[in-house]
C-alpha cells in the first residue's frame, strides 16, 4: 500500500523528469553553442561606460594615481571576472580591481623602501612579476619603474602577450615544469602573488627553488601563501584540487587553468614553510613572514640573501574598495 501511495503522488513527476532528460541534453548542447557564439563576439577588453569611469576617476583622485593610467582590462582577466561572479556591479568591479592594484603597489613600495631606502624603488630592477596573469599590477608599476626593466611571466601566454602589447614590459612564457624556466638574467625583485597558494607540494618546492636561484645577491624574493591557520588545521601541507580558475563557469574566459593536479588551493604551516626554506639554505635571519597582508587573507614571505632587515615594524596598508 505504501509503495502504491508513493508512486501515486511522486510517480508522475519522476516519470516527467526522466522523459525530459534527452530534451535537457539537447538544450545543454544548444547552450554550449550559444556560449561559443558569445565568446566570438565578446569585446577583447571590458567596456568602460560613464558609471565605471566615474568610479575609476574617484579612485585615481583618492590615491593620487596617474591621470593617464591605462585601464584596459582583458576579458580573460580572472581577477576582474571573479568580482563580477561574486556579485559586484561592473562599476564597482572596476573600483575594486583598481584598489587591489594600489594594494599590490603598497606592498612593493614598502618592501623596496625597507630594502634600498626611501624613494629608491628604482633599485629593484630588473623586476620580475611571476604568475602575473593579465597585468593588474603592471599598469601601475610602469609609472614607478622603466617598462623595459619589468619582466612579466605567466603560464597563460595570452596574458603575457596582453601585457607586452598594452604596457610595453618584457614577457617570458612559463610552463608547468619549473626547471624549464630559464630567463637570461637574475632579478633584484621577484614578486609572486597568489601562486604558491595554488600549487601542490611537489611544484611548490620546485618553484621555490627555481625562483630563489634567480634572485640577485642583493635582491628580495616576495611571495604569498595560505597559512594552515586560516583553516584551523594542524597539518604541514594541504592541497585541494579546486581553484577560482577551475570553479569559474563562463565561456568569456578563454584560458582558465583546469589541470587540477597542478593548480588548486594549497595551505602550508609556518613550520613547514621554515623547513622548505632551510632546505634551500635560507635560515630565520634571511626571511620574515607577514600574516594576512595580501588581500587580508594570504601571508607574505619576504626573503633576502643578505641578513634580513624585515620585521614587524614594517606595516602595510589595508585597502577595502567598499570604503571609497
Amino acid at each position: 500500500m505504501l509503495k502504491k501511495l508513493v508512486m501515486f503522488f511522486f510517480g508522475p513527476p519522476v516519470k516527467y523528469v526522466v522523459s525530459q532528460l534527452n530534451l535537457h541534453a539537447q538544450v545543454n548542447q544548444q547552450i554550449k553553442i550559444i556560449e561559443g557564439m558569445v565568446q566570438d563576439i565578446y569585446p577583447s577588453a571590458w567596456v568602460i561606460n560613464s558609471r565605471s569611469q566615474a568610479e575609476i576617476s574617484k579612485i585615481k583622485k583618492v590615491f593620487n594615481l596617474p591621470e593617464n593610467l591605462d585601464m584596459t582590462i582583458s576579458k580573460n582577466d580572472l581577477m576582474f571576472k571573479n568580482y563580477i561572479v561574486a556579485g559586484f556591479s561592473t562599476p564597482d568591479t572596476f573600483k575594486a580591481y583598481l584598489v587591489r592594484t594600489v594594494h599590490f603597489m603598497d606592498i612593493i613600495e614598502k618592501i623596496a623602501e625597507r630594502k634600498w631606502g626611501k624613494n629608491q624603488i628604482a633599485q629593484s630592477t630588473p623586476f620580475l612579476d611571476f604568475a602575473s596573469g593579465y597585468g593588474a599590477f603592471e599598469r601601475l608599476l610602469i609609472h614607478r619603474l622603466p617598462a623595459e626593466e619589468i619582466y612579466t611571466s605567466d603560464i597563460k601566454t595570452q596574458g603575457v602577450d596582453f601585457q607586452v602589447e598594452q604596457f610595453g614590459v618584457k614577457g617570458i612564457y612559463s610552463s608547468f615544469t619549473p626547471e624549464d624556466f630559464e630567463p637570461a638574467t637574475k632579478f633584484k625583485f621577484i614578486y609572486v602573488a597568489s601562486l604558491f597558494s595554488h600549487l601542490p607540494e611537489d611544484l611548490f618546492k620546485r618553484w621555490l627553488k627555481v625562483l630563489w636561484e634567480l634572485t640577485d645577491d642583493d635582491g628580495v624574493f616576495v611571495f604569498s601563501i595560505h597559512s594552515t591557520k586560516i583553516i584551523g588545521e594542524d597539518i604541514d601541507f594541504k592541497y585541494l584540487d579546486s581553484s577560482e580558475d577551475s570553479n569559474l563557469v563562463g565561456s568569456s574566459v578563454e584560458d582558465r587553468i583546469t589541470q587540477a593536479d597542478k593548480y588548486g588551493t594549497a595551505y602550508i604551516s609556518d613550520s613547514q614553510m621554515e623547513k622548505y626554506l632551510m632546505e634551500l639554505g635560507i635560515n630565520k635571519q634571511n626571511y620574515y613572514q607577514y600574516p594576512k597582508v595580501f588581500c587580508g587573507l594570504q601571508d607574505i614571505v619576504v626573503v633576502s640573501k643578505k641578513e634580513n632587515i624585515f620585521d614587524d615594524t614594517l606595516k602595510f596598508g589595508y585597502f577595502d574598495s567598499t570604503k571609497y
